[in-house]
Formats: C-alpha cells, structure tokens, sequence
C-alpha cells in the first residue's frame, strides 16, 4: 500500500473551546494568511528548493540508514522507502500563525525524537521540513513540538479524560490546570538540523469523541539558548496534521486501535469543521504517508513540509481565549526522565547538539 509522496502543508484554524478543551466549537473558525497570494508563493519556494534536493538527500541517507538498521529494517526496499523521505519536499505552502491554541497543550515538553514510552501502536516515523516563506530557505535551529493522544484516545497528562466523552473518569480528579497526572508518552520537543529536517519517532495516533485523527504540532524558530518554552521564545506556527481516509481506516483494523471502534464511532475527515478548514483555499495539512515494509505493523513513515513566516507576531499561547483554564498547563516529568529521554535517541542513532 502507498500513500501519495508530495502535498500542500497547511495552516490550521483559529478555534474556541467549551468546558472541555478537548471539545472545539466548530462554529467559530477563523485564519490569518502571512501572504494574499499563495499559490505564486508556494511554486517560487518549490523551485528553489528543487535545486538543493539532490545534495540534502545524500547528506541526510547515511543516518536515515542507521536507524533503519537499528530498527531491525535493513533490507534495501525498507531503506529505499525509508531514504524518500530525507529532504524537504519540492511541493510546499504558506503557512500562518494561528490565535487559538489546540487541546491538551502542555508547556516544557521532554527534548526528545522518540516519544512513544512503550505505547502499543503501528510506529510512525513522522519527517518534518521547515522553510521560512519569505527566504524559501530551510530554518535550522528551529523547535518542533508535538503531541498526539495514544491508540484508545488518551493523551499523556490528560489519562484520567474519558476520550469516549470527555469526562473526568470514576477515581480520577482534574487540576487547577486542567491536568490529571504526569505522563509525557507521545509529546516531546526537537530541533531541525541544519536543512531544517528533524524527525519524530511516534506511534499512529487514535481517536477520541468529536475530533478525527491529528497530530498537534507547534513551531518555535527565536529560541535562545536552551529555554523552549512559550514565555519565552514565540510560536509562528501552531496547527495541527492530518491523514488520509483509507489509511486511517487500514490502521484502525490493527490492534489494539480496533478495540476503540467497538466503544466510539469515529468522527471522520468530512466530518470535522477544522479538516475543512485546513483543507479549504489551497490548503491541506494530509500527511503524506508510505508503508516502510509489506505489513502495516512494520511501521509508517509520513512527510510534511511546513512553511513558516519568522516575522509574523507570535501566536497566543496563555488566556482565557487560548485555553480554558487560562494558561498552558506544565507537567513535571520524573526525576531522570530528560537524561533517559537522551540516552533512548542516543540509542536510536538520534542527536542532540551541545549548545
């Protein structure tokens, strides 16, 4: 099975939450544009970035092939699907600074590239390209964040949150800051390189009531020194991913996601206001997604090229308009947990530059 290889990044609606932040408003949607005419913008940048492809891939294939090997992977088609992905895809799109932040974001995630903490799913090696609209240039140094809920719906911080309805469940209590516990499986935080890769090593993600299938995903490009978080360096992107119908559907026939479709109907694509939105005029925030072997438990790997305007003012990441306790909560991880984080990407044939 194979997913299309190019697509069209995507800026993701501005939204309003209810009592719940995991439930969204649909009714009020709303999108700043960084440029009017995007599409002359995305071919100026798709052309420039063309003519560096061949010499990023060659500079990226030798790591991809480690950790292929590492991953018990190392026949030639594994590699070979594994290496298209290496550079920034010649397809992109403007993307703009949304107002509104996303549910269960939490401030000082784990630096990290593998975030699954043992969680049960098809592995999905999800590639990130970021680009500055205005240079068309790859931002090295820039902070990715990402966070996604497991194969039954749960978000790490968020695990006593019912995903079937967006409860408090029986034995659980939820804090001031909207919390229940301090788990960090599946969110974490890294830096692209100097071609302004990075990659995620994370499980295909569930599903929980009144959203489809996503991924959040944040971008900081003014961090300084080593303080990621929010207050201090400004987010220019924050949006969320998406993925194709058919392979959502594939997926979710495999253990242990099956177990969810008997307790919760799934809410599909066409079916949820904020996939429209960022698919509407041009856009589209799809993953582009391959099978790395003949069998989906053999792994994904998904691609998505994201354009960044630097200069735009800064996304809201506190208030009561972002998030319904009015302010990101930050949930502590436990003694050791960063320097276990580094040793599991060390591990995996990961980095992490000294600064």
């Amino acid at each position: 099975m194979q997913f299309p290889y190019l697509l069209w990044a995507a800026g993701l609606a501005a939204v309003c939450v209810s009592a719940h932040p995991e439930i969204v408003d649909h009714s009020k949607i709303t999108r700043q544009h960084a440029h009017k005419d995007l599409h002359a913008r995305s071919n100026f940048c798709a052309s420039k970035l063309e003519a560096r492809r061949e010499s990023t891939m060659a500079k990226r294939q030798a790591s991809f092939a480690k950790r292929q090997v590492a991953r018990g992977l190392s026949n030639g088609r594994s590699l070979a699907a594994r290496n298209m992905f290496s550079t920034i895809q010649n397809s992109t799109c403007v993307l703009a600074p949304e107002t509104v932040w996303g549910p269960y974001g939490i401030d000082g995630e784990l630096h990290r590239h593998d975030v699954r903490e043992g969680q049960k799913g098809i592995d999905l090696y999800l590639d990130i390209g970021i680009i500055d609209v205005e240079t068309c240039e790859p931002i090295p140094d820039a902070w990715f964040t990402i966070w996604a809920c497991n194969a039954t719906g749960t978000y790490g911080g968020f695990t006593g949150i019912d995903p079937d309805t967006a409860s408090t469940m029986d034995g659980w209590s939820t804090r001031e800051d909207g919390t229940t516990d301090d788990e960090t499986f599946l969110r974490g935080i890294a830096r692209t390189d100097s071609a302004g890769m990075t990659e995620f090593l994370t499980i295909f993600p569930g599903y929980y009531i009144s959203r489809t299938t996503h991924i959040h995903v944040t971008v900081q490009t003014n961090v300084t020194d080593k303080d990621s978080s929010y207050s201090a360096a400004g987010v220019q992107h924050l949006g969320q991913l998406f993925f194709e119908e058919d392979l959502i559907n594939s997926v979710y026939q495999e253990a242990p996601y099956s177990a969810h479709l008997s307790t919760l109907n799934r809410t599909t694509n066409a079916e949820d206001s904020l996939y429209s939105s960022a698919s509407g005029d041009g856009y589209s925030a799809v993953v582009s997604v391959s099978q790395l072997g003949e069998a989906l438990s053999d792994g994904l790997v998904g691609y998505i090229t994201i354009g960044v305007n630097t200069s735009a003012t800064p996304a809201e990441t506190t208030g009561g308009s972002v998030n319904v306790v009015g302010a990101l909560p930050t949930v502590t991880p436990s003694a050791g947990a960063q320097a276990a984080a580094y040793s599991l990407d060390a591990s995996e044939g990961y980095y992490e530059k000294k600064r």
